[in-house]
């Protein structure tokens, strides 16, 4: 291999370790895994799982590596005695007469029930605790970064902003669970603030919502200045009653709705954000044909991605379950090839980019972002 090679090869290697952009949530949860594998008595090991875990969840291996040495010789024996104790007084109610000098006479053989179950409990706590302060600690570093550049920092706060006014609509009149289930959705999922810098310089326009769910996306665009109106819909009749509460006062309408009925309005921009996969593969088809072909501008879709490895898998799973309990009201769970998406906003007259959008989850959402290539003199007809 050619000196060349080797460094490209070298550097994708490590871009693969470093999992991608260290944004606050893959900080913390990097340096929570760290600190729980570091403080397991797995000594020598430590490495090895820090990868089998890191690697595949997109984390940053280097930085949750560092956080695991927190076990170095001169700590680890410490750590051991706290998770000893710990272990000692679920079990019996009480501590261990445990010295040093025992453990290194005896070893921590004489204590394995103990040692595993107070790891079983420091562990995780430690995580929670450290993947906090660097969750905190690295919001705080990335906020003084982007004060140094007034725009990015206007933007951020805006944004900030306008996410806390959507959530305070949904805690006025609507569920707590809504309310607590929007503020952590617009905070963990990216596909809000992704949404955001996509607004072009006059904003989305007319934009409806096709599947809307509670209606926090279209909330949110109100709120932000970036519609002029927006309808939703959705076939769940609970949610389409906490989106309507919480758009009280705002350019909005939400109904209950199928999509698999025709489209009657005419958007400027037109959202179908981790929908689709709920239906069959012919009524895909069907659905984004006839959302394509009645918008003027902008079709944004989130869908699972089937053919990103485990993170399918992973997310196959997850659908299923919420699927089964009702959470999410889907017939069933039927990604399609993003190929076959993108095909079909293309033959309505679309170009049309895919990135990742999964953030810092295991799952394997991406979006895709269709932009008309001339605009229609003439309104699109069904």
């Amino acid at each position: 291999m050619s000196k060349v090679g080797f460094r490209e090869r070298a550097a994708s290697v490590w871009r693969r370790l470093r999992g991608g952009e260290l944004t606050p949530w893959r900080a913390a949860a990097s340096v929570a895994i760290g600190l729980a594998i570091g403080v397991t008595p797995l000594w020598g090991v430590h490495f090895l799982l820090v990868l089998a875990v890191c690697v595949p969840l997109s984390l940053d291996a280097p930085i949750a590596y560092l956080a695991a040495n927190v076990s170095m010789p001169v700590v680890a024996p410490f750590l051991t005695m706290a998770e000893l104790e710990i272990g000692a007084f679920i079990l019996t109610g009480h501590s261990l007469p445990t010295t040093l000098a025992t453990l290194r006479e005896h070893g921590g053989g004489l204590f394995m029930r103990e040692i595993a179950v107070g790891t079983a409990v420091f562990s995780p706590s430690i995580a929670v605790l450290g993947g906090t302060l660097t969750f905190f600690g690295t919001r705080i570093a990335s906020d003084a970064r982007a004060r140094r550049d007034p725009l990015a920092w206007a933007r951020r706060l805006e944004l900030k902003q306008a996410l806390d006014r959507v959530a305070r609509r949904y805690a006025s009149g609507t569920s707590r669970a809504a309310h607590h289930y929007v503020r952590s959705k617009l905070a963990a999922d990216p596909v809000a603030e992704r949404l955001v810098a996509l607004a072009p310089d006059g904003g989305f326009g007319e934009v409806l919502d096709a599947g809307c769910g509670r209606g926090q996306l279209g909330v949110l665009l109100l709120e932000h200045e970036l519609a002029t109106h927006v309808t939703g819909f959705d076939w769940d009749p609970n949610k389409v009653e906490l989106a309507t509460l919480a758009a009280r006062g705002l350019n909005a309408s939400f109904r209950v709705g199928e999509l698999t009925l025709p489209i009657q309005e005419r958007p400027d921009t037109a959202l179908l954000v981790d929908v689709l996969h709920y239906l069959s593969a012919e009524e895909q088809q069907a659905t984004l044909h006839r959302v394509a072909r009645s918008t003027r501008t902008m079709v944004v879709v989130r869908e699972l991605d089937p053919d990103r490895g485990w993170r399918s898998r992973m997310t196959r799973v997850q659908e299923a379950v919420t699927t089964r309990l009702r959470y999410n009201r889907g017939r069933h769970v039927d990604p399609q090839p993003i190929s076959a998406l993108t095909g079909v906003l293309e033959a309505e007259g679309f170009e049309v980019e895919v990135s990742p959008c999964w953030g810092a989850t295991p799952f394997s959402n991406v979006l895709l972002v269709a932009r008309r290539r001339a605009l229609r003199t003439t309104e699109p007809s069904e």
